[in-house]
C-alpha cells in the first residue's frame, strides 16, 4: 500500500537510493529523477505531496524545477539539499516559498519524519465529493449502480481529477467497505520487483510471503496510473486482470483474488511515451466498466463549492483570517481553465487562506502570479495571452530547427522553462 508521494531530485546514485529505500520502509511513495528535465516530465504526468531536491543538477537548477512548476499554480512543498557554498541561494528559497533547506550530509531520519508530517493531512482530491454538475451527478449515478457489481473498473481521466476519491467512493459504498482498500502506483511496478510486490513470494522453506493482490482480501485493490506501467509487467499482469487467478512467486499453485480490481488511466494516450502507455489487451480485460472523469474546467459548477469546502477544511484546521472569498475572486476561479484540476485549485486555496490579510480573499490572493490587469479581465484575455504565448514559443522552434537550447536562448528563458512552458501549452517535441 502506498503513502504521500515524494518526488526526489538528486544527481548522486547513491544518495538516491539511500533517501528512496528509506522512504519506502517508512510507507512513503518515493519517486527518483536525477535531472531538470526528468523532474519535469515526472511533474508534468502526476502530482507529488512533496519535493526533495538537490540545488546543483547537470542540466540545471533544482531552482528551475522550483519556479517551473510554480507556473502551473502548483507549488509543491519542497526541502532544498545543499552544500555549504549554495546556502545563500537556499536561504533565497525559502523566503520565496520552499518549505526549508538541509545542509549536507543531511540527518536522513529528521527528513523523513518532517516529510511525513507534512504529508499526514488528506490529499487536496481526497474528502467529500461535490457534485453540483451534470456530468459529476451522472458520473455518481453510473458508480451507485456498480456498487455490488465484481467487474473490474477502469478510470479514465486528467491528473488530479479526482480517480482516486471516485475508486474509493466505490469501495465505500459497496458490500466490501468493511474490508481493506489496498492501493499501489502503476508507475512504481518496475523491475523484477513487480512481481514479488503484488503476488508474493515462495521462499526457499516453503513459506509464500503475500503480496497486494493477497492483503486485499475481498476487498478493492486500486492500481493507479496503470498506464505508467512498463510493458513488459503489463503483459504479467494479463491473466490477473483476466481471470483474477495469480501464481506467487516460485509457487506451483495458483491462487484466486476474491476482491474487486479497479484502475486509473490517463484519458489520451498521447500524453506518455510509446513504451509507457495502456496496452489493449490489458485495457480490455481492465475496462468491463469504464468511467470517463471530467477535468475540472469541464466541471465549472463545480468550481465554487470545491473551493468553499476546501476553505472550510483549512479554517477548521488551521487559525486563518479568511473566511470567504470576494466577488471579484469568485469571478476569477471561474474564469481559469485549471490545467492541474483538484490539486491546483486546492493549493491555491491554502496559499490565499494564509496570505489574505483579511476576511475576504481576493483574486490578487489566489492568483499573485497574474499581472494586476489580467487578474480583473475578462476570461478571454487570459485565453488571448496564452495562445499569443503558445505561438511565440512555436515561431521560435520553427525558427531555431526546433533545437531547445537555441531556441531558449532567443526567446531570453531557460531550456527547463521553456521545457516546462512546452508541456502546459501541449506543444509536440520537435
Amino acid at each position: 500500500m502506498t503513502g504521500a508521494d515524494i518526488l526526489i531530485i538528486e544527481d548522486d546514485e547513491i544518495l538516491a537510493q539511500s533517501l528512496v529505500t528509506r522512504l519506502r520502509l517508512e510507507g512513503l511513495a518515493p519517486v527518483h529523477a536525477a535531472t531538470c528535465a526528468a523532474a519535469l516530465e515526472l511533474l508534468a504526468e502526476r502530482g507529488f505531496d512533496a519535493i526533495v531536491s538537490d540545488i546543483r543538477l547537470p542540466d540545471g537548477s533544482g531552482e528551475d524545477v522550483f519556479w517551473a512548476e510554480s507556473e502551473r499554480g502548483t507549488r509543491i512543498p519542497t526541502f532544498f539539499t545543499t552544500a555549504y557554498g549554495d546556502v545563500e541561494q537556499a536561504v533565497r528559497l525559502v523566503r520565496l516559498g520552499a518549505t526549508d533547506y538541509l545542509l549536507k550530509p543531511y540527518d536522513l531520519g529528521a527528513l523523513v519524519e518532517r516529510l511525513k508530517r507534512l504529508t499526514s493531512h488528506p490529499r487536496p482530491h481526497e474528502g467529500d465529493l461535490v457534485a453540483r454538475s451534470a456530468k459529476m451527478r451522472a458520473l455518481l449515478d453510473h458508480l451507485e449502480r456498480l456498487r455490488h457489481r465484481p467487474e473490474n473498473v477502469l478510470l479514465r481521466g486528467p491528473r488530479d481529477s479526482g480517480r482516486q476519491t471516485l475508486a474509493r467512493r466505490l469501495h465505500d459504498v459497496s458490500a466490501r467497505a468493511a474490508s481493506a482498500f489496498v492501493t499501489v502506483d502503476g508507475a512504481s511496478l518496475g523491475g523484477t520487483d513487480a512481481d514479488r510486490l503484488l503476488f508474493g513470494l515462495r521462499t526457499e522453506s516453503g513459506i509464500v510471503e503475500p503480496g497486494l493482490i493477497e492483503s486485499v482480501g475481498d476487498g478493492t485493490l486500486l492500481i493507479t496510473d496503470v498506464d505508467a506501467i512498463p510493458a513488459e509487467v503489463q503483459m504479467r499482469l494479463l491473466r490477473f486482470a483476466g481471470e483474477h487467478v495469480y501464481r506467487p512467486v516460485g509457487a506451483l499453485g495458483e491462487r484466486r483474488f476474491a476482491g474487486r480490481l479497479v484502475a486509473t488511466a490517463l484519458d489520451s494516450t498521447d500524453a506518455l511515451p510509446v513504451d509507457r502507455r495502456l496496452g489493449r489487451d490489458l485495457e480490455r480485460r481492465l475496462a468491463v466498466h469504464e468511467i470517463d472523469v471530467p477535468a475540472l474546467v469541464d466541471r465549472s459548477e463545480d468550481v465554487l463549492p470545491l473551493a468553499r469546502a476546501f476553505l472550510a477544511a483549512q479554517i477548521a484546521t488551521f487559525s486563518s483570517p479568511a473566511s470567504g472569498f470576494s466577488d471579484e475572486a469568485e469571478a476569477a476561479l471561474l474564469a481559469h481553465d485549471w490545467p492541474g484540476n483538484l490539486r491546483e485549485l486546492h493549493n491555491r486555496i491554502v496559499r490565499a487562506s494564509v496570505t489574505s490579510p483579511g476576511p475576504r480573499i481576493s483574486s490578487a490572493d489566489l492568483f499573485p502570479d497574474r499581472d494586476p490587469v489580467e487578474a480583473g479581465s475578462e476570461p478571454s484575455l487570459s485565453t488571448a495571452r496564452r495562445d499569443a504565448e503558445r505561438s511565440v514559443i512555436e515561431a521560435a522552434l520553427a525558427e531555431n530547427g526546433g533545437r531547445i537550447v537555441e531556441t531558449a536562448r532567443s526567446l531570453g528563458i531557460s531550456r527547463v522553462t521553456l521545457w516546462s512552458k512546452m508541456k502546459r501549452f501541449d506543444i509536440s517535441k520537435p
